[in-house]
């Protein structure tokens, strides 16, 4: 049994993702608040459900999907998971917080965990595999929670849409390749993207027109 609870959070409107399981412990997916307020949001959920955070689950490092790694990762004593392609992205966290008028929050102390296409990853209860989707950015994944027929896919793939390909970490060629995965998972995997609504593989292979 498990419970999905979506923040939308700065002012890009980024899904932080808490997934907790029955035993009580939980996973934070892509913590990008952009202030105390917005963090205080996720801590009072976190509080008020027992539950126990073990690790925070990264899909790409780009600003609005990090802003406040380091604050949860301080708070509750725990590290991240990424692909190490993305961590250089990391240091242009001041370049992007500047430019929008957000918190910085140096990312230096924080424990990572660096992962690659096809490794499996246990927290809180469950089972993740790494899904590399490079395309958005360098070192993009996908965390495909097969049991419990989840998939968290960042800026990869939105309902109805997918993500940018015209930054400098970004690739058309490699988006393209990447796509091609979700061809080949279960129609009915639930797909919660990094902003946006959630949506199934079913529902995008049907009418999003990228994947067709």
């Amino acid at each position: 049994m498990r419970e999905i609870k979506t923040f939308y959070v700065n002012s890009l409107r980024e899904c932080l993702y808490v997934l907790s399981s029955q035993s009580g412990e939980c996973v934070i997916v892509d913590p990008g608040c952009q202030n105390a307020r917005e963090r205080a949001r996720v801590d009072e959920y976190i509080a008020e459900e027992g539950l126990k955070p073990v690790c925070i689950l990264l899909t790409h490092a780009h600003f609005d999907h990090v802003l406040s790694l380091a604050y949860f990762a301080e708070k509750y004593g725990i590290g991240a998971v990424m692909n190490a392609a993305d961590a250089d992205l990391l240091s242009k966290l001041p370049q992007y917080t500047n430019l929008f008028g957000m918190e910085y929050l140096p990312t230096d102390k924080v424990a990572f965990r660096y992962v690659s296409d096809g490794d499996e990853l246990s927290c809180a209860g469950f089972t993740f595999t790494v899904v590399a989707t490079p395309g958005h950015t360098n070192g993009g994944v996908c965390y495909l929670e097969k049991k419990e027929k989840i998939l968290f896919t960042g800026d990869t793939l939105f309902e109805g849409s997918i993500g940018r390909t015209d930054f400098e970490e970004s690739g058309e060629e490699d988006m393209l390749q990447s796509l091609q995965k979700f061809k080949r998972m279960d129609s009915d995997i639930a797909v919660y993207p990094g902003h946006g609504y959630s949506t199934t593989i079913g529902d995008e292979l049907r009418f999003n027109p990228y994947l067709r």
